[in-house]
């Protein structure tokens, strides 16, 4: 679809909008300005005339919307908190549709939608146990702890799609319904394509799509009459497909050089991935008492990963991949590299609470089977965990909780955190066995720890100390938020410059991380500074820019009492640093030395409005891309952020 045509779509929803609601009611909007979550008709009852005797003539007519249809998240539920959340409707951020943007670039990709992706920050592991490892594309996924379970009242629909340029588009839509006051059920389905940024000299008909990503939810929650019992689940099933180009081919000319180029080759020319998975999951409780309640969660997942390079010859001779492992010349042009798995797990236990006092016990047990498709070598796991978390409100609503959790003969995770008015501040202790994808790798480039993956236990566990604090400090029209971290890490497993596993010795590394938030709002005006910086000290194992700085400048405007409009300027600056390649056939990033990238500076133009029920965005990304000597930038070694690009969006809810 074009873009004039998706213009001509908006403005028919919008005016359509507009006299959809001045043939309903004609107190639409309340009287707050952009700040009030509403801007859309309240849940409200009206009634038409009564007749003398004061009685109704006619039946009650219900109007449904935002504040009417209600979730709640599984979290809350687990931890005894009886909290509704109303559907997302504010402008701010709205045309942030990338996800590395709504997280405010501390994440990076390789620099279109959907490709693969790290923190742009060390993160430890936050789940004891042995997992797989293969997590380049699990960003796309939808996690657990975000997903939704509605009470509707009535049928709602979610409908979100955008095209961000040169190719990346977003198709997302849900719908969720009542079937009785008790029950609920609802559907996700969430797409992403992008088209490849290196065409090597394709016409704009020809360019295939580099990434095409499907999934799809199946989520329902039910609670009993007397709200002692509740369940809820979902099944997801998730599909990421990925052309691998492995970066741009220099051809012994300077990267710099290359930004100023369009058509510019890919070093893997036949290369592909494939990452699925099915999902099923359960959470179901009893709660007879306050004080004592029966818990159990229900997880299992069925999962395969496949990387296939047809040109395995050609991509040597390139010295893209590692030759340490071949004993004599490739015999074969392909290069294949996969697994399938499934993982069963349950988690059951007691918790309650009793005047501000909360608890929780459980015991987790976890299956693991795990299949080399290469060779066809299996390896089986159980795994067992005890777990215990207690937490405490105090009469001024400082909050203390602890937890902790022991992986029986391997590991543990121990988290203390104290939260109050003003300032929070906490510590971590974290022991864990390596991924599997850390301690077994076997195909024609890449192999460890040996042959076999009988021999697959050689690393020692990875232990993680971590002290952070942070807090919120507001005065007249200025916020404050800062925070700061201080991390040791010991037995630190990485990818060297050959992409091969290493474990560090000797002393721990220390990571030094600050920054804050700085909001200021006069008016109709509002500017907003998210800062990082990070330091690591004696190592250069972990890699990460000194400074990060993501900052918005927005302006509110109203425009005849019915349209909504945000409109400003986006900065981002990014310091330079050497930061980790990306190996598809392992799906892992790894150290490298041969390109810096340096610091860049983006800046973004953007308008989101709206009017009743729909929501619109236009977006100018990189706009001062190729302006007073500025070339581009490389996301990532080999992969150069998007040009200057144009983005709309729209995004109309439904609740009848």
């Amino acid at each position: 679809m074009k873009t004039s045509q998706y213009l001509i779509l908006v403005f028919t929803l919008l005016i359509s909008s507009s006299i959809f609601s001045q043939t309903t009611t004609s107190n639409t909007f309340s009287t707050g300005g952009l700040g009030n979550n509403n801007g859309f008709p309240p849940a409200q009852t009206q009634q038409k005339k009564t007749n003398q005797k004061g009685g109704l003539d006619d039946s009650t007519k219900v109007i449904y919307g935002p504040t009417s249809s209600r979730y709640f998240l599984e979290e809350d539920v687990f931890n005894n908190r009886k909290k509704l959340y109303t559907i997302d409707t504010l402008l701010k951020g709205f045309h942030n549709y990338s996800p590395i943007l709504q997280r405010n670039n501390t994440q990076v990709d390789l620099g279109i939608l959907g490709s693969a992706s790290r923190p742009l920050f060390y993160q430890a592991p936050d789940q004891l146990g042995t997992r797989i490892g293969y997590d380049a594309y699990t960003f796309y996924a939808i996690e657990p702890k975000d997903v939704k379970y509605y009470n509707t009242r009535s049928p709602y629909s979610d409908i979100y799609y955008v095209t961000g340029g040169q190719g990346q588009d977003i198709l997302n839509f849900d719908f969720n319904r009542n079937v009785d006051s008790l029950w609920n059920v609802g559907l996700t389905l969430h797409r992403i394509t992008s088209t490849k940024p290196l065409v090597g000299g394709t016409t704009t008909s020809t360019i295939p799509n580099a990434i095409g990503h499907w999934e799809f939810m199946l989520h329902s929650n039910y609670q009993s009459k007397n709200k002692k019992y509740s369940i809820m689940g979902y099944l997801n099933r998730f599909d990421h497909n990925i052309i691998d180009e492995g970066g741009v081919a220099r051809n012994k000319v300077p990267y710099d050089s290359l930004l100023l180029y369009d058509d510019n080759n890919a070093i893997l020319t036949a290369a592909n991935s494939r990452d699925t998975w099915n999902n099923v999951h359960i959470y179901h409780e009893y709660a007879g008492y306050k004080a004592f309640q029966i818990f159990q969660t229900l997880d299992f997942e069925s999962r395969k990963t496949q990387f296939v390079d047809k040109g395995y010859s050609t991509s040597l001779t390139n010295k893209f991949y590692n030759m340490s492992y071949l004993k004599s010349p490739t015999t074969t042009d392909t290069l294949y590299n996969g697994f399938s798995a499934t993982t069963f797990q349950h988690k059951s236990g007691i918790k309650g609470f009793y005047r501000g006092f909360n608890y929780r016990l459980h015991f987790r047990q976890r299956i693991l089977n795990y299949t080399n498709l290469l060779n066809n070598e299996k390896l089986s796991r159980s795994e067992n965990f005890l777990g215990i978390w207690l937490n405490q409100y105090l009469k001024d609503s400082t909050r203390f909780f602890a937890e902790g959790e022991y992986h029986v003969g391997s590991g543990y995770r121990l988290n203390a955190e104290l939260r109050g008015k003003w300032l929070n501040f906490g510590g971590t202790f974290f022991r864990n066995v390596p991924t599997l994808a850390q301690q077994y790798m076997y195909n024609s480039s890449y192999r460890w720890p040996n042959d076999t993956i009988k021999q697959a236990n050689q690393l020692n566990n990875l232990q993680v100390l971590s002290f952070y604090a942070n807090g919120t400090l507001k005065i007249k029209n200025f916020v404050f938020s800062p925070f700061a971290s201080f991390q040791t890490i010991d037995n630190y497993i990485y990818f060297d410059q050959k992409a091969l596993i290493q474990q560090s010795t000797g002393s721990p590394i220390a990571i030094f991380k600050a920054g804050g938030t700085v909001g200021f709002q006069s008016g109709k005006f509002t500017n907003t500074n998210n800062i990082y910086w990070a330091y690591t000290k004696s190592s250069d194992l972990i890699r990460m820019p000194a400074v990060t700085i993501n900052s918005r400048l927005a302006l509110d405007i109203l425009y005849a009492k019915v349209l909504y409009i945000q409109a400003g300027l986006e900065l981002y600056y990014k310091s330079g640093y050497y930061g980790d390649a990306y190996m598809p056939a392992t799906q892992q990033f790894y150290l490298q030395d041969n390109q810096y990238l340096n610091s860049n500076f983006q800046a973004d133009i953007f308008a989101d409005m709206r009017i009743n029920r729909v929501r619109v965005f236009f977006k100018l990304s990189h706009a001062n891309h190729r302006l007073l000597g500025s070339r581009g930038y490389y996301i990532a070694p080999g992969y150069a952020g998007v040009g200057r690009t144009f983005g709309f969006g729209v995004r109309w809810l439904l609740f009848d």
